[in-house]
């Protein structure tokens, strides 16, 4: 029986394994980021959320006002322990507007020493 290298085809086994070593890492990476994104989206929708209440109500809001109720939609979601009075900053702008802006970052173990640092800025202008 004579082997032709023309013949042969395919991968090796180590080939496979190492393969499947990458793709289980990025499988095992889009697991430990998904919640972090899911709960990004709810921060995003609450701001939304206080911009048109805000800007359909009409009334003008102090920054404690909208914290609270920022605070209350995040807290219905059950998210509120990712945004601290650091993190959130509402000014007034000189021509009537409202600045809600919030940044804050995500560390998230992963193996051993190794973690993953998500970081997100969001801001909405609230205006009449």
């Amino acid at each position: 029986m004579k082997l032709s290298p023309k013949k042969q085809q395919g991968m090796t086994m180590i080939s496979m394994v190492c393969i499947g070593i990458v793709i289980g890492s990025i499988f095992f990476l889009a697991i430990a980021i998904f919640p972090i994104y899911m709960d990004h989206s709810k921060v995003a929708g609450a701001l939304k959320s206080i911009k048109e209440t805000s800007e359909a109500v009409g009334t003008d809001e102090t920054p404690a006002q909208l914290s609270g109720r920022l605070n209350k939609i995040l807290g219905m979601n059950n998210i509120d322990n990712l945004i601290t009075p650091e993190n959130l900053t509402i000014s007034k702008l000189e021509n009537g507007h409202t600045k809600v802006h919030i940044e804050y970052e995500v560390v998230k173990k992963l193996v051993g020493n190794a973690s993953i640092l998500v970081e997100f800025s969001d801001t909405v202008d609230i205006g009449k």
